[in-house]
């Protein structure tokens, strides 16, 4: 399903991305400074080893941290599965759960949410669906957006680290390390 958003509404499916996010979260935007409502959400997730989370920003060549000031590096940092990527010449925006992704031309930016005209287009289907489909919308963002991810430059990444269970089948998480 494809939906067109726009102040509010946007605002608010922005929050359910995040706070829905089970396995997969990207948050691909040129600037970074999370609303206080977006970060309280995210705090939510802080111990979730499970939830996989790319963050890609960019724009500022010369000082990144105008892109992602150290405070919002700081929380980032803080979750047990992420990857922290730059891409200089980023301008889209483009946020994606595991069920739920967003176009948009609002960063992820405290001021863009509650100053700015914004709008985006709401896209829903599976992830998982995704990777195996074609020919959708959807599948076009999600592949796109995938290759943004892999030609930018990986800052940041911090796996969880697991312990074997009963006879290896089950497996219960330790800590997680900087790789």
């Amino acid at each position: 399903m494809i939906k067109f958003l726009k102040a509010f509404e946007l605002n608010t499916k922005i929050e359910e991305l995040l706070r829905e996010a089970k396995a997969n979260l990207w948050l691909i935007s040129p600037y970074i400074k999370l609303h206080h409502r977006y970060k309280d959400v995210l705090k939510t997730q802080l111990h979730n080893d499970k939830l996989e989370i790319i963050l890609v920003f960019g724009k500022n060549d010369t000082d990144i941290q105008k892109s992602l000031p150290k405070e919002e590096l700081d929380f980032f940092i803080q979750f047990p599965n992420i990857e922290i990527r730059y891409e200089k010449r980023l301008h889209a925006k483009f946020y994606m759960n595991d069920y739920l992704s967003i176009i948009t031309s609002m960063n992820l930016y405290d001021f863009s949410q509650d100053n700015n005209i914004e709008a985006g287009i709401l896209l829903e289907a599976p992830v998982l669906n995704l990777l195996s489909s074609t020919n959708t919308v959807e599948a076009d963002a999600v592949n796109y957006f995938g290759e943004v991810i892999e030609n930018s430059e990986l800052l940041f990444k911090k796996e969880p680290q697991y312990l074997s269970g009963i006879l290896g089948i089950t497996k219960k998480y330790d800590k997680s390390i900087v790789v």
